[in-house]
C-alpha cells in the first residue's frame, strides 16, 4: 500500500523547497488592548446653547453670472494694457501689394490698421 502512495504523489526533487504551512494561531493571540487615556487632558464640554452645524453649502453661481465675471476679467486685462491686437489691412494696401509686388508691400503695411479684438481700441 505504501508503494501505491509514492507512485501516487510525484517525487519531490533535491531542487524544490517544500511548501510554506504557516503555524496555527492560538485563540487568546487575538486580544484587544485598550489604550490608556492621557490624565492631564480635560474632557471639553459645550455650553448649553451652543450647537455645532456644519457649514452651508455655497450656492454655484448660474451661467449669466459666470459670463459677467469673464467678461469683468477681460476687460480688466484691456485696462491694464494687456491687450488681443488683430491687424487688417485696407482694399488700397492690398491691390498695390498685388499690382506692384516689390514695392507695394510698403503700401500695405502703411494701410494696416491694428485693433483689440475684446474692447475695440486702435492700438
Amino acid at each position: 500500500m505504501n508503494s501505491e502512495k509514492t507512485a501516487q504523489q510525484p517525487a519531490l526533487g533535491a531542487d524544490t523547497p517544500p511548501a510554506y504551512v504557516p503555524p496555527a494561531e492560538p485563540s487568546h493571540a487575538r486580544t484587544p488592548v485598550e489604550e490608556p487615556q492621557p490624565s492631564s487632558a480635560a474632557p471639553v464640554e459645550q455650553p448649553a446653547g451652543v450647537h455645532l452645524h456644519p457649514p452651508a453649502p455655497q450656492p454655484q453661481p448660474d451661467a449669466a453670472q459666470l459670463g459677467e465675471q469673464y467678461r469683468a476679467e477681460l476687460f480688466a486685462r484691456c485696462a491694464q494694457g494687456v491687450h488681443d491686437p488683430t491687424t487688417k489691412y485696407g482694399m488700397c494696401g492690398i491691390i498695390t501689394a498685388v499690382l506692384c509686388f516689390p514695392c507695394g508691400l510698403i503700401c500695405l503695411f502703411s494701410d494696416a490698421e491694428q485693433r483689440c479684438d475684446r474692447c475695440g481700441v486702435k492700438l
